[in-house]
């Protein structure tokens, strides 16, 4: 755990500014429809934001909606598909996502955890990040990136377990339902930009109280 309340304290309040001023501008962060959303998510699983923003659009303007998901071929959804490779793969997921909610939920999409989470194809970081950024519902994103900023803020050179860089990003995560959606995306988009595989501690907020930057400037 971190040593102390003002260390998350601290993490939280510069992770926050820095993202008020710097977050990346995605179409699908300002859309709030569960179902815009949940297939958004499905679609940036193991891929490139960039590549996601070529399909985007034309996804949903042949998809609007579940019902249209759920209508169409696998062959029709895997041509949308294509430049995100496995294009089958997800074509198939997708349609059995889209299958379940009008089976099991009338074409809705669910806001509990326990219910996102059973949904064919649906692991814990897209059901959490349906319930922050779909139905305003606070919770943590854990996922290589937010585990990194975690990781090297407060454990480095220790290798944090996922309970406690899970423990961090609760105490961090602010209440707010709109102030939880700028941390969440601020920890992925500062993951990328500022804390990347070679860091840019010079231009970080967080350099003066992290464990990663205080053990490089004394090696």
């Amino acid at each position: 755990m971190p040593s102390s309340r003002g260390e998350v304290e601290f993490f939280r309040a510069e992770v926050s500014r820095w993202s008020r001023a710097n977050l990346r501008d995605f179409p699908w962060r300002r859309v709030s429809d569960p179902y815009v959303v949940l297939v958004t998510e499905k679609l940036l699983q193991q891929t490139d934001f960039g590549h996601v923003r070529k399909v985007w659009h034309e996804f949903f303007r042949k998809f609007p909606a579940v019902s249209d998901l759920a209508s169409a071929s696998e062959e029709e959804i895997a041509s949308v598909l294509k430049p995100l490779g496995l294009w089958r793969q997800r074509a198939k997921q997708l349609k059995a996502l889209a299958n379940e909610l009008i089976a099991k939920y009338g074409g809705e999409v669910p806001r509990r955890y326990e219910d996102l989470r059973a949904l064919p194809g649906v692991g814990d970081y897209v059901a959490r990040a349906t319930l922050v950024f779909a139905f305003g519902i606070p919770t943590y994103l854990l996922d290589v990136n937010t585990r990194k900023v975690v990781q090297r803020f407060f454990f480095h050179p220790r290798e944090a377990s996922d309970r406690e860089v899970i423990e961090v990003l609760e105490l961090a995560l602010p209440a707010d339902p709109e102030e939880c959606k700028i941390f969440n995306w601020g920890l992925i988009d500062f993951s990328a930009l500022v804390c990347s595989r070679k860091p840019k501690c010079a231009k970080c907020p967080l350099a003066r109280s992290c464990s990663y930057r205080l053990a490089q400037s004394r090696s």
